[in-house]
């Protein structure tokens, strides 16, 4: 641990063996910070994706009214709460993005999805090629010297699946966000790993399956550098240094609770641990480690690919026995479009936890919330027909100022989702003149 002065550095870490334990922001960083430089106490400006896949019917998301005091339709309705720090934007028209599947989530931040020339064959065709994509233009402005510049989540993947990804190397199904043109980041399943990866100095898996048989919390092996670290600290900062090591052991209880369940370990020795067994479980654990990422400033970034185009994950858990993907084709039959409304009022109401979670967590002057934005939304509307136009698109946060809430606007008319991408970076000073199929800068004022 460094202590400087009698202030805590914002990169300080509790270290133990092979754990390093961030810190969440603290009063007594800030005199430290300020040493640094005039504006650097400031706390630092987050950004967040969640994306479903299959859409959601227009009728049942958007709202009627444009403007503020808006009512909320059923599917955004577990939002209502957090109007306040919420744009909603109807009539925009996502990318095609060369592939009715893949192109709707793999052009979801780039406007573009696989470069390719569909009339090609073999390596031309073939070849894993995009555009970098928004999240990762944010991370250049924003990562700083956090231990993670970004990261990419997800529940399910495709794996490598031949012939079910529309042709395409399935890496463009596993992948939101792309670091370069040629340098895609799939999504991480396993929140035991993303774990590791955050906490941890991430090892093998014969590493955690020992510290797993030990049934040792990383938190114990760091337990005198937290008791020195907590008689440096007032009684605010105790208090918010305590809740957020409880917020990581439950995390941690939660990961076993799921590996019990499972039997805990796999029996390929490279194979990582920690594949939740019930979905909602690993929804809940994965925002969680997100909020905590953010809380801990590990990450500024993230992107949470919620399921792959053509998901087959079953909602019984929610009374529907259907896949996701299949109910998405409802063919307009009453029964399967209610089930469609409510599979897309569950993955909002998850996300409106994660959202209530962040508001609750204090963050220098206000909450993460404050601090944070989040785009959640879809590569399409109405699943049925993989429509790209007037796909939801809901962004969630205080935006550190620069975005006014309880709003809904209206894009021009046929204004592509790039128009977006391009106003969202500016938000974050960073200059793009073009994305994908973009006519200009879409309007948030």
């Amino acid at each position: 641990m460094i202590i400087t002065k009698k202030h805590v550095s914002r990169r300080t870490f509790l270290r133990g063996a092979g754990v390093a334990v961030a810190l969440p922001w603290l009063d007594a960083m800030v005199p430290a910070l300020k040493a640094q430089s005039p504006t650097s106490a400031g706390a630092p400006f987050r950004f967040g994706v969640s994306y479903m896949p299959c859409g959601v019917y227009p009728d049942v998301w958007h709202p009627d009214e444009l403007g503020r005091d808006f009512a909320f339709k059923q599917v955004m309705m577990p939002l209502e709460p957090h109007r306040d720090k919420l744009v909603t934007i109807s009539g925009m028209q996502a990318p095609w993005g060369e592939s009715v599947h893949v192109g709707a989530s793999s052009a979801f931040l780039n406007g573009v999805g696989p470069v390719v020339d569909r009339e090609a064959t073999g390596d031309a065709f073939g070849k894993i090629q995009s555009r970098k994509t928004l999240d990762q233009y944010i991370a250049d402005a924003v990562a700083g010297d956090t231990p993670l510049r970004s990261i990419e989540v997800g529940t399910e993947d495709m794996g490598t699946a031949t012939g079910a990804c529309d042709g395409f190397p399935c890496t463009f199904f596993d992948t939101l966000a792309w670091r370069t043109d040629t340098d895609p980041l799939p999504i991480s399943i396993n929140p035991r790993v993303t774990f590791e990866r955050m906490f941890g100095e991430t090892g093998s898996t014969a590493f955690r399956t020992a510290r797993l048989k030990e049934r040792q919390s990383l938190l114990d092996s760091v337990v005198q550098e937290t008791a020195k670290l907590r008689r440096e600290l007032g009684a605010p900062d105790q208090a918010i240094f305590d809740e957020y090591l409880t917020n990581i052991r439950e995390v941690e209880l939660q990961l076993d609770r799921m590996e019990s369940r499972l039997g805990t370990f796999t029996g390929d020795v490279t194979a990582p641990i920690g594949l939740p067994e019930a979905f909602d479980d690993h929804m809940t654990v994965t925002y969680e480690l997100m909020r905590l990422a953010y809380q801990g400033d590990i990450s500024r970034v993230f992107t949470f690919m919620i399921g792959h185009e053509p998901t087959d994950r079953s909602y019984a858990h929610i009374g529907i026995s259907g896949t996701h993907h299949t109910i998405s084709h409802h063919a307009d039959n009453a029964e399967k479009m209610e089930q469609y409304a409510k599979i897309g009022l569950y993955q909002v109401a998850k996300f409106a936890e994660f959202v209530e979670k962040l508001r609750a967590t204090p963050d220098g002057d206000g909450t993460l919330l404050d601090h944070s934005l989040v785009y959640w939304g879809s590569g399409m509307s109405n699943g049925n027909l993989h429509d790209r136009s007037n796909p939801p698109a809901v962004l969630v946060g205080g935006a550190h100022g620069k975005l006014e809430g309880n709003r809904h606007i209206a894009a021009k008319e046929q204004e592509p989702t790039a128009n977006l991408l391009i106003a969202l970076a500016e938000l974050y000073g960073v200059e793009i003149d073009t994305m994908g199929e973009s006519t200009g800068k879409f309007d948030l004022a």
